[in-house]
């Protein structure tokens, strides 16, 4: 009976034995998911840089189109500026205002004439320009001053001065060219001149008739012969000033023709060879007219008058 209890007892441990429960998950399945918790980690840090990068680089590029856009209305409103000033040499303010508007620009001109110590007429003007669209105004003050600085005093009438270009126009003969003048008419001879108020002859000229058509004792004219003899025809009138200039030894001539004539002045920087037949009339009044052409003027800022408006 002992027997058989001890075979039952032995066989129920036996069974016990067999059915010991184990650990649901393993070691390798608890490394796998960490290892899937960090490449999740690492993913949602990547994703978050991405769009953190891609946020930076739309934002750089937003302030590079700002920038952009800054620099091209600016480069546009001084352009625009530079053109109000060139307009204003010889044209109204309110013709300045019209043929110089232009959309998102806007534009003042105050002006207040001035006279200078040889009672050269001058005219100072402020310039207010502005961008609509940005934040941007410019203002400077324009001087519209004649390129004949000074009129030819009683020596000088009629006859001849080193100085000459000195004098005149505050250059040396070396410096002085037709780009001096503004809108001067340059030409080889004299033969069919275009109309305009300066011309800048290199050689000689003859004149005629119908090359001065268009001047007269209120509209003279600047003509300058450089190393040159000039004839004027029978019958043709000047008005204004001629001024000879020789920069060689060479003796040059002027020859003045029977009903002819010059109302206003001649002069030069060395002594010529004078023909005259026609009439000479020495004129103040013709001399200032030409001197107070807009079609002569210069115009330049003054100096310590810009000012950047943010």
């Amino acid at each position: 009976m002992r027997n058989k209890e001890r075979v039952k007892q032995k066989s129920i441990t036996s069974y016990t034995q067999t059915f010991t429960c184990k650990p649901y998950f393993s070691k390798a399945k608890h490394e796998g998911m960490a290892l899937l918790s960090i490449v999740a980690i690492l993913l949602s840090v990547v994703t978050f840089t991405t769009i953190v990068t891609s946020q930076s680089v739309q934002q750089y590029y937003a302030i590079q189109k700002i920038r952009q856009e800054t620099v091209s209305s600016r480069i546009q409103l001084k352009q625009h500026l530079k053109e109000v000033a060139t307009a204003l040499r010889t044209e109204s303010i309110s013709t300045v205002l019209t043929t110089t508007n232009q959309p998102f620009l806007s534009t003042t001109v105050n002006q207040e004439s001035l006279t200078g110590v040889a009672q050269q007429s001058l005219t100072q003007y402020e310039v207010n320009v502005s961008h609509n669209a940005e934040n941007i105004q410019y203002k400077v003050n324009f001087l519209r001053y004649p390129a004949l600085l000074r009129l030819p005093t009683a020596s000088q009438l009629f006859s001849w001065d080193n100085q000459l270009t000195h004098w005149l126009f505050n250059r040396s003969e070396a410096e002085l060219s037709p780009a001096f003048f503004p809108n001067s008419a340059t030409a080889s001879h004299c033969y069919n001149l275009e109309s305009a108020t300066v011309y800048w002859i290199n050689g000689d000229c003859v004149l005629s008739h119908s090359d001065l058509t268009h001047t007269s004792s209120s509209a003279p004219a600047l003509l300058i012969v450089v190393d040159g003899d000039l004839t004027i025809s029978a019958n043709t009138h000047f008005f204004g000033l001629i001024i000879m200039l020789s920069t060689t030894t060479a003796t040059h001539e002027l020859h003045l023709t029977h009903s002819s004539s010059i109302k206003g002045a001649f002069v030069s920087n060395t002594q010529l060879q004078q023909q005259i037949y026609g009439l000479l009339t020495p004129s103040a009044q013709v001399l200032s007219n030409l001197q107070a052409s807009t079609h002569i003027a210069k115009i330049i800022p003054v100096p310590g008058t810009w000012y950047d408006i943010n």
